[in-house]
């Protein structure tokens, strides 16, 4: 009995050393708060193949769009670990396209990026090109918007979940034009950081921001772009693409300018190697305030309408041809996100950080710098 009450006691601070190492080990690797949503939908897949390219090769674009989605949720995934990466496919399966738009809007994301290869009945088309959704500038927007659409037709039950959408009737994507205008100008803003990166680093022949009605980025609610890599139908194109050097490039632009458009939106860079991508402080210019953009309307609304839920110090602006509504004034961008979370919590799950200058709006990248 005295033996087993000195085990008993020697024991107890083996025992103890051993909890207080399984604490500090349990906090070493919980995973941090995720402060950015981000949804990551690789185009088409299973039964749907995408565009074929040239013939020469036997993957086609749901091949190239599943790798680099998944390089770039790599990319984040290693390189910050407080945005939370959520893939519409992780494998060669086929979400409806309604599946993909509600797995974005369920998981309240703050960012959709939808991966996609191009095609042309000229081989001689060229370039890398991103959408956000709005009206159609160009023919051209409009056809490829219904390419891309057209992948309603292979899913089995389309005619009851797409009720009254017809991705063949230009009508349409009039009537869809609207939906997107509150994420419009963050969306654009992701759009150029995206092509910037597509040319400057990975040297594509650079097509531009369009507008366009993508079934995709149509339906989601939060700063939605659909990026087409290049072209398939190409051979020097799609000889890249399907490269793994092609895809990591791609992946790797893609990365680069979330982490930029994260810096833009006041939200820092989230990087975790100092080694890559040096901490960069955000120092905010003179004059400026940072207001939630709650909704916008083509009509003027009465602040005292029910849309603004009794808020009290709501305040308007037009731009556009349209009549936007934020709330609050800050000089801290990150006291506007703060307020931003809250009418999200509120049911205004539109609601982002805007930047102001002498009363005009202005990109958040214009007002803050690098020190």
């Amino acid at each position: 009995m005295k033996y087993l009450k000195q085990h008993s006691k020697l024991q107890k601070p083996a025992a103890l050393a051993l909890a207080i190492v399984a604490v500090f080990a349990t906090a070493a690797f919980t995973p941090l708060k995720p402060t950015l949503v981000v949804v990551i939908d690789a185009g088409h897949g299973g039964k749907d193949p995408g565009n074929l390219g040239t013939g020469r090769y036997t993957l086609t674009e749901k091949d190239v769009t599943l790798s680099v989605s998944n390089t770039l949720a790599t990319y984040i995934g290693e390189k910050m670990p407080d945005v939370k990466v959520i893939l519409t496919r992780k494998d060669d399966s086929f979400p409806k396209l309604s599946t993909r738009v509600k797995i974005a809007n369920n998981s309240e994301a703050d960012v959709f990026i939808s991966i996609h290869c191009d095609a042309f009945s000229s081989s001689s088309a060229i370039g890398s090109g991103t959408y956000v959704m709005g009206m159609h500038k160009t023919e051209a927007s409009l056809k490829s918007a219904m390419r891309e659409n057209a992948s309603i037709y292979k899913e089995d039950d389309y005619e009851d979940e797409y009720a009254g959408f017809d991705p063949n009737d230009p009508d349409t994507y009039i009537a869809l034009s609207l939906r997107q205008n509150v994420f419009l100008d963050n969306s654009l803003q992701l759009g150029s950081l995206i092509q910037n990166q597509f040319h400057e680093r990975v040297g594509r022949i650079d097509r531009g921001v369009r507008q366009a009605g993508y079934y995709v980025i149509s339906f989601t609610s939060m700063p939605s772009v659909l990026v087409e890599l290049g072209f398939l139908t190409n051979p020097e194109e799609e000889d890249f693409l399907m490269s793994k050097k092609g895809q990591e490039y791609m992946a790797s632009a893609l990365f680069r300018a979330f982490r930029d458009y994260r810096v833009a939106q006041g939200l820092g860079t989230g990087l975790v190697d100092a080694e890559i991508q040096p901490k960069i402080d955000i120092e905010v210019s003179e004059g400026v305030w940072f207001k939630v953009q709650v909704t916008s309307s083509p009509t003027q609304l009465d602040k005292s309408s029910s849309v603004f839920r009794g808020l009290q110090d709501v305040d308007m602006y037009l731009s556009g041809g349209l009549y936007k509504y934020t709330v609050g004034k800050f000089r801290q961008a990150e006291e506007a996100h703060n307020r931003k979370r809250e009418l999200r919590d509120q049911g205004f799950n539109g609601a982002f950080v805007a930047a102001f200058k002498n009363g005009s709006r202005v990109p958040m990248s214009s007002v803050t710098t690098e020190r």
